[in-house]
């Protein structure tokens, strides 16, 4: 399932990616930001999302939190 399948889109909205960085002591978790832009271009959400990779095991946990303009989360979801 793609990271936009998980997303409450609106028709016309599309993501850009905005910066990236990994974390952890390992640089094992990878955090992307995303704005949303509607069908003019503006900005009309945010998104950030989270791939942390197990240091033992190799299980990745997905994390993903979308928010609107005014910063209101409007979906929080893991798999």
């Amino acid at each position: 399932m793609t990271l936009t399948e998980q997303l409450q889109l609106k028709y016309g909205e599309i993501l850009r990616r905005d910066s990236s960085r990994e974390t952890g002591f390992m640089g094992n978790i990878d955090v992307v930001n995303y704005s949303i832009l509607n069908a003019n271009g503006d900005v009309v959400g945010k998104v950030e999302y989270t791939a942390d990779t197990a240091v033992k095991g190799f299980k990745v946990t997905h994390k993903v939190v979308q928010t609107d303009h005014e910063g209101r989360t409007v979906l929080q979801k893991f798999w």
